[in-house]
């Protein structure tokens, strides 16, 4: 952060599961139909089976508690015996400081919206402030994956909430896409990380510049380099809007 000048920070955890077998040996060994049924086995052997610990979460926050906004990343698939303490766990996650919730419908094979309701409503209960990242996905025919009508849906159910749909351009075709579906949505911002760049222009055209919000998604998937760069480059966009995208936007969002 520091070399980067990276003021602030949102933080989650890591999906630290090992995949038994690597998905080019399952590709190798298989084929057609049955090839894709063990991919997907092989994908659920990566998820999660209760909540992931955010101890590290925690402790990195400590270092710097002024510099770090904490987000919580919630499997809401929950079986009943889980849920109670599902439950349990994020609210002592809320009382520690902790902000925001993600959620990924990849790696927790979320049915959306049907099964983010409970945890919609539990966010909107303890405070509507906490606001909701969604891990953008398409639909395909391994995942659910999460259309602009579904955000849609529950940006309109609860209004009050705030939602942030990462990702929001990672291809030219969904950012035009999400930004015509959620334009009048006033509670609905777009995250940058992975998204082309020429996409990132279209939603700034689309939904205006302050919904927009600068996201690495470092060091997992990239780097803060490439992601700051991708606004840095913006064509025809001023120094005020790439100090709003990289900074302003997402202050004024958290700092409630």
């Amino acid at each position: 952060m520091d070399q980067y000048n990276v003021e602030k920070a949102i933080l989650t955890t890591i999906n630290r599961a090992k995949i038994h077998k690597s998905q080019k040996d399952i590709a190798s060994d298989s084929e057609g139909k049955d090839k894709m049924i063990k991919l997907l086995e092989n994908f659920k052997n990566m998820q999660p089976k209760s909540q992931l610990s955010h101890q590290d979460v925690i402790d990195i926050s400590k270092k710097a508690p002024e510099r770090i906004y904490k987000f919580f990343w919630f499997n809401p698939v929950l079986k009943s015996e889980e849920e109670e303490n599902s439950y349990k766990i994020l609210e002592e996650h809320f009382n520690k400081g902790f902000c925001g919730v993600k959620i990924h419908s990849a790696f927790n094979l979320i049915n959306f919206p049907r099964d983010i309701l409970k945890l919609l409503t539990f966010m909107q209960e303890f405070d509507k402030n906490i606001i909701l990242y969604i891990h953008s996905l398409p639909k395909t025919s391994l995942f659910k994956g999460i259309s602009p009508k579904d955000i849609a849906k529950v940006a309109q159910k609860f209004p009050e909430l705030r939602f942030i749909v990462g990702h929001a351009a990672y291809s030219m075709e969904y950012a035009i896409e999400i930004g015509v579906a959620l334009k009048n949505y006033d509670n609905v911002f777009f995250e940058t990380s992975l998204s082309a760049s020429l996409g990132i222009y279209n939603l700034i055209k689309t939904v205006g510049h302050k919904k927009i919000l600068y996201g690495s998604d470092s060091p997992t998937t990239s780097t803060l380099a490439i992601e700051i760069a991708k606004i840095l480059t913006l064509p025809r966009i001023s120094k005020e809007i790439k100090q709003d995208i990289l900074y302003n936007n997402v202050f004024n969002l958290l700092k409630s």
